[in-house]
């Protein structure tokens, strides 16, 4: 019987370990403690737990008006989430969210983010958000500070002028 795979292989090949984020890829950070609570029945961090920690630094950055002017009638709503689970997170700890805009769009941005945990990456996650108009309850265009005010938190720029290989869209 040959050996298992690495995980970088079972998970997209070669190419996997190579683009795996860096905290450095991500301008906002956001730390959380690791409870007990958080653990399954296989004595880690349950994967639920590694969502919450996407939603509570998304919020942090989407809903402080000190960062991202809102209009009083709308609001952000997630649209959808991917995790990439890359390793296990376990209790007693901290991991360190790492959160950058990768695209912003008339409505709705595209926003990228990596868990830490003693300077390994454990989970990549994208997640796609969209401005609501709280009356309509549907998409309204950001507005252009909303927009410019997002810019700041997106993806860096390598030497050739391009997204960093791990923030490019994925091909369909």
């Amino acid at each position: 019987m040959s050996q298992p795979d690495s995980l970088a292989t079972r998970i997209g090949g070669l190419d996997a370990a190579k683009q795996r984020p860096s905290l450095e890829d991500y301008p906002l950070r956001t730390a959380e403690k690791l409870r007990f609570a958080d653990t399954d029945c296989n004595g880690h961090i349950s994967n639920a737990v590694f969502a919450v920690c996407c939603q509570n630094a998304r919020m942090e950055v989407l809903h402080d008006p000190r960062r991202v002017p809102l209009p009083i009638d709308a609001q952000f709503v997630i649209a959808r989430l991917e995790i990439d689970f890359l390793g296990e997170m376990h209790w007693p700890g901290t991991v360190v969210i790492g959160t950058r805009c990768e695209r912003i769009g008339r409505a709705s941005l595209m926003m990228a983010q990596a868990l830490f945990v003693d300077g390994r990456c454990a989970a990549s996650a994208r997640s796609t958000v969209v401005l609501m108009d709280r009356t309509t309850r549907r998409a309204t265009s950001l507005p252009p500070e909303t927009a410019s005010a997002l810019q700041a938190f997106c993806a860096p720029l390598n030497g050739n002028g391009l997204l960093h290989p791990y923030s490019q869209e994925r091909e369909s």
